[in-house]
């Protein structure tokens, strides 16, 4: 609602309050008099009754709705329907002020073009897209017209199609019944188009939604559905029977038809407005329900449970990568509109600080945040931004162990494929030697031969215990059992190896692990350990070695180790003679 219109709107529906059931009554009296035989209402006890019932739910309803500021406009709305909707009976009013009369005449063609745009632009009272806008400017454009043309050009008294008012005219300008008759007619095939298309629109509304969102509009939308269905009704029966009599029971019927879809559709908006504010309520509550430092995501649990929306999601926008993230600060895609769904962007002092999707049933979403719960999400934004930067430093660090991994790999196999090689096929140039002078019985080369034979058999076996060092090539080929089983056979204490998982893991992961068990096993030799017990499990997605010993307490803090598997998000945990590690294989 423009800001220049503030200065009257609380006074127009406070006046409304009182004014509503003061039309309702004095039409009501007009039915049961005057307006006995050119009213619906004055012919049956029970059309009076849906009459006054209609009107006064449209008013009930808007004033309560009036309240909040997510359906105010909605509201407003339904007030002004709810006082045209007494219109027809004023027409009727026999021997009635003939102002009165003509003004009526002129309301009653607007009470299906502002309940047209009421349904449209429920629960916000905005057209929420420009398709929507141009159909309820139409419907009002179109009703203008019709209004103004037989206002104008329309004589009562020579139409014979009258029937609630055949005398007063206050508008007329110049009797025209031809421009009349065609204003008349074109009226009524305009409202059956208006209707089918408010039906469309109502049909789709519903099957674009889902869940609780369509649960929610379903109160205004079927209830509009069925009023469309008996206004176009009424044009068609018009178009067959021109003169409408009050007594045919096919007008009644739809009369009576159309008031008791307003009545629910005016319940419907009541009951909207009424969990509008417990909504708000709930959102209130939020805060002191979180405590002080509330998991990542609670906040979004939280609100989804407060407003009824459990497909609801916040996304955190993070300035400094220009990205969006969940509270436990993964990234995620922007949020997108969807059938049924809107995106809101929350901003605090003009920032950006989250986007919220939820239903289309609170498209105002951002008026129902107040300061805490700002508050609320800049926290959350700021703790989603932390975990975010946690989780690029793990794999950060993880990169880094892979690479250092993959370095290790790369030099074991230049020494075994390139220093060794060369070391091999020196040894076997030795050996031809050394045959060659046992065989010229040249002892002094001989003896040279073999020394220098043994130093470089020597350096061989260094070479393959560095390279093994570096990085064993059994756990790339055959794996973490068989590789752990080698480690057990060559360490220099006796090492107990229970049946070791048998499946692959991620090298990285076997890595971690192979090198655990390794260095423990050096630290038990180191503090005079007898043995050292090992076992594997796999269990819930997570790899878990230990490594058990009877040496000494153990003082080393493991830094080494810890720091590899902290980079795989795993845990170390050190004792004096246990020492263990998890690691997710995920």
């Amino acid at each position: 609602m423009p800001r220049v219109s503030a200065s009257w709107v609380r006074p127009a529906r406070l006046a409304a309050a009182p004014l509503g059931p003061a039309v309702a009554v004095g039409a009501l009296l007009i039915a049961a008099g005057p307006g006995m035989f050119t009213t619906y209402a004055g012919r049956s006890g029970l059309a009076a009754g849906l009459m006054v019932a209609a009107g006064l739910a449209l008013v009930l309803a808007g004033l309560l709705a009036s309240q909040t500021s997510r359906t105010g406009r909605a509201g407003d709305l339904a007030m002004l329907v709810g006082l045209v909707w007494f219109a027809p009976v004023w027409v009727g009013w026999e021997l009635g002020p003939p102002l009165v009369r003509s003004l009526g005449m002129l309301a009653a063609g607007f009470a299906f073009p502002l309940l047209f745009y009421l349904v449209l632009t429920f629960p916000g009272g905005r057209p929420p897209s420009s398709g929507t806008r141009a159909l309820t400017w139409a419907v009002y454009l179109e009703a203008a017209l019709a209004a103004l043309g037989l206002a104008l050009f329309r004589d009562p008294y020579i139409d014979p199609a009258c029937w609630a008012n055949c005398t007063d005219n206050v508008f007329l300008v110049r009797s025209l019944p031809a421009l009349a008759r065609a204003v008349t007619a074109t009226d009524r095939w305009f409202t059956v188009a208006a209707a089918t298309t408010l039906l469309a629109v109502c049909t789709w509304r519903l099957l674009a939604r889902r869940g609780r969102a369509r649960v929610a509009l379903m109160p205004i939308v079927l209830p509009a559905m069925v009023f469309a269905a008996a206004t176009g009704a009424h044009a068609i029966a018009l178009s067959r029977m021109p003169l409408e009599d009050p007594g045919n029971p096919a007008f009644q019927l739809i009369f009576d038809v159309q008031n008791a879809a307003v009545i629910l559709l005016a319940a419907g908006l009541a009951m909207g407005a009424v969990m509008t504010v417990v909504h708000r309520r709930g959102v209130a509550r939020i805060v002191a329900s979180l405590g002080e430092a509330p998991a990542p995501g609670s906040l979004e649990s939280a609100l989804a449970r407060a407003l009824g929306d459990p497909e609801l999601r916040v996304a955190y926008w993070l300035p400094d990568v220009q990205s969006y993230v969940d509270a436990q600060g993964r990234p995620v895609a922007e949020p997108a509109a969807a059938p049924g769904r809107l995106v809101t962007a929350l901003m605090q002092q003009d920032r950006r600080v989250a986007v919220v999707s939820h239903a289309a049933t609170l498209p105002e979403l951002e008026r129902e945040f107040g300061a805490a719960i700002r508050l609320g999400l800049e926290n959350e934004r700021l703790q989603a931004e932390i975990l975010f930067q946690l989780s690029e430093v793990r794999a950060s660090r993880a990169r880094i162990v892979q690479a250092g991994d993959a370095e290790r790999r790369r030099l074991e196999r230049n020494l075994h494929d390139g220093a060794q090689q060369r070391i091999l096929a020196l040894s076997y140039d030795i050996r031809l030697a050394h045959a060659s002078a046992e065989a010229d019985a040249d002892d002094r080369t001989r003896l040279f031969l073999e020394q220098a034979l043994a130093g470089v058999q020597a350096g061989l076996g260094e070479l393959r215990e560095l390279a093994h060092g570096i990085y064993p090539a059994i756990l790339t080929e055959a794996g973490l059992g068989p590789a752990l089983a080698t480690l057990a056979d060559s360490a220099s204490i006796p090492v107990e190896l229970d049946d070791a998982v048998q499946r692959r893991y991620p090298e990285v992961i076997e890595t971690a692990a192979y090198l655990m068990v390794a260095e423990a096993i050096e630290d038990a030799a180191g503090r005079g350990a007898g043995y050292a017990a090992v076992t594997v499990a796999h269990l819930d997605g997570r790899l878990t070695v230990t490594v058990e010993d009877d040496g000494q307490c153990r003082s080393a803090s493991m830094t080494e180790i810890a720091d590899r598997v902290g980079a795989l998000g795993g845990t170390l945990t050190v004792e004096p003679t246990w020492m263990g590690v998890e690691i997710p294989c995920g």
